[in-house]
């Protein structure tokens, strides 16, 4: 019998964001399996269209309860990381 292929779940997630040249945030969305996925998702569409903004934080949609959760420590992490390689 063969074994079912494991698939991983995806979540929403959401990217709050600020440009130079704007007061207001805003927000890009992804589906991922997590929030360092998303990060990394974001980082290289910043990188591949050349944009200059601010990532203020990541929130993942509890699929229960429809509302959104903090999920700002991937932020953090990478911040520490970006810190001990200068």
């Amino acid at each position: 019998m063969k074994k079912k292929k494991k698939i991983n779940r995806l979540y929403d997630f959401r990217i709050e964001y600020s440009s130079e040249d704007s007061v207001m945030t805003n927000y890009h969305y992804y589906n991922c399996e997590t929030s360092a996925q998303a990060l990394e998702f974001q980082r290289e569409m910043i990188e591949h269209k050349d944009w200059k903004i601010k990532l203020i934080s990541i929130e993942k949609k509890n699929p229960y309860n429809g509302e959104w959760e903090d999920r700002s420590e991937a932020l953090n992490k990478e911040d520490e990381a970006v810190d001990e390689i200068r």
